[in-house]
């Protein structure tokens, strides 16, 4: 609140680390205590609290290695492997469901999903999956993508299946084959599905990329696959639209890859449109507006900092701008400015510079030791898709109204700047006179001072003569040659 004083507290004892559901709801904390067996790992335990009450609602306990389950493609917490965060929530508004990887007695994978209701296994059973490597929420619905990588030698191939919970039911799949990774992207409304595909060649000596698209929520679950041109070509980013319906792929290998747009709404052939290429940029990252249609096109790092802003509506660069050794960019929840900053990871050029959605800079800080900048989010607006599409369509007639209101604002504060004004200007004049008046009657006392002590003023003339002066600086003998 308004006087930070503490509203809560969570018994966990040595946590390490803490993570909360996307609704707040809910807290889950993790600690480690190493065993005094080095042959033993180390035991680790998992707390789900309730926010509101700050009760422990259910723990999880158990040695390391039971919670190391595929997904942790790099060390964890503590260097044990550990995928964090553990749990994965369902990405609903009431923290319904959260999920983690786990494996049966036999060793195989499966899903365990949990119910906040309760706190309990969901049908007192797991998902039993083999070969799970990963899986994902949808962002607005309880449907998870899940990925099961290949098996026997091949001969099983890989699978990525689109599972409704709770009913466990699965409402899409597809078999690949060949595969050397996967990762899936969502869309921020859930609307699409992107998975990219890293596959063999024949020779299994190289890859090629592509990726499958799942329109989400269309009828059926319809299906499709996008190539590039190039297949071979490395792909650095992919990129949604977050309010929209389009999507950028960074792709090339060389130091200037190429930015390629792409639209989900063709009315003519209902497949993913090619919108156009931009060739040659320096970029390592694509950085969506929060609202769409702009995009900024970004050089990290080691491409010391160039960025490009760029209106996809009109499929044209707005302003090209730099910020030297630039680590992040971050817009803001309009999608009116944006930051890019330098964080401690450099230890010159440390600070920020806020920009306009136009490329202008704004405003530019500098300061030793940044290691963060976060803009305050926004409250979401719940209209509804259909509401902002009326809105949207009518936007001229509200705007009529409220530039009104503007106008009416701006000359009630132009009336009231005018007032504060004439109060100044008569203030003013009000000291002016009263100093007069001061000045006159103590001019008329020195006056009256003069006459008593008898000092007569009388005006002298004055002379001036002007004098010229010669002087010898230095004299020098020379003979002259007969």
């Amino acid at each position: 609140g308004e006087e930070f004083s503490r509203i809560q507290r969570f018994g966990h004892s040595k946590i390490q680390l803490m993570d909360f559901s996307p609704a707040e709801k809910f807290l889950v904390s993790y600690s480690s205590q190493e065993s005094p067996n080095p042959r033993e790992s180390a035991t680790v335990l998992f707390n789900v609290f309730d926010v509101k009450s700050g009760q422990a609602l259910r723990s999880f306990k158990g040695k390391a290695e039971d919670y190391m389950v595929g997904g942790a493609k790099s060390a964890g917490p503590g260097g044990q492997g550990l995928q964090w965060p553990l749990f994965k929530w369902c990405q609903t508004e009431d923290d319904k469901y959260f999920a983690r990887l786990a494996r049966n007695k036999a060793g195989k994978t499966m899903i365990s999903v949990y119910d906040t209701k309760d706190m309990s296994l969901l049908d007192k059973k797991s998902i039993q999956m083999e070969n799970v490597v990963d899986f994902n929420w949808s962002p607005k619905e309880a449907i998870m993508c899940v990925y099961q990588e290949e098996a026997n030698q091949g001969n099983q191939p890989a699978r990525v299946s689109l599972i409704e919970i709770p009913s466990r039911t699965e409402i899409k799949s597809k078999n690949l084959f060949s595969v050397k990774d996967v990762i899936a992207h969502w869309h921020p409304d859930g609307t699409y599905l992107a998975i990219q595909v890293a596959r063999f060649t024949k020779t299994k000596k190289s890859s090629y990329n592509g990726f499958e698209f799942f329109r989400v929520k269309e009828r059926d679950i319809p299906m499709e696959v996008l190539e590039l041109a190039n297949k071979q070509e490395k792909i650095v980013e992919f990129a949604w639209e977050p309010k929209g319906h389009r999507f950028a792929v960074v792709h090339g290998d060389g130091a200037r890859p190429e930015v390629s747009f792409y639209t989900m709404k063709d009315p003519k052939s209902r497949q993913a449109k090619h919108l156009g290429t931009l060739h040659g940029r320096p970029v390592t990252s694509i950085h969506w507006s929060p609202q769409g249609k702009y995009v900024i096109i970004a050089g990290l790092k080691g491409l010391n900092g160039q960025l490009e802003f760029f209106n996809v509506n009109d499929m044209d660069t707005m302003a090209i701008n730099e910020h030297f050794m630039c680590t992040n960019v971050d817009w803001d929840p309009t999608g009116r400015y944006v930051a890019t900053s330098v964080t401690s990871v450099h230890q010159m050029e440390n600070g920020y510079i806020v920009w306009s959605f136009l490329g202008q800079q704004l405003y530019k800080v500098n300061r030793d030791r940044f290691f963060q900048f976060l803009w305050r989010p926004r409250m979401p607006v719940k209209l509804g898709e259909e509401r902002e599409a009326e809105i949207q369509k009518n936007l001229k007639k509200y705007s009529k109204k409220f530039e009104a209101e503007d106008e009416s604002l701006k000359s009630q504060a132009d009336t009231e700047k005018l007032a504060e004004r004439n109060k100044m200007e008569a203030d003013w004049k009000a000291f002016v006179e009263r100093k007069q008046a001061e000045f006159a009657a103590t001019e008329a006392q020195c006056a009256a001072l003069v006459r008593l002590s008898g000092y007569v003023e009388t005006d002298q003339d004055v002379e001036i003569e002007e004098v010229e002066v010669e002087e010898v600086i230095s004299m020098k003998e020379e003979k002259m040659a007969k």
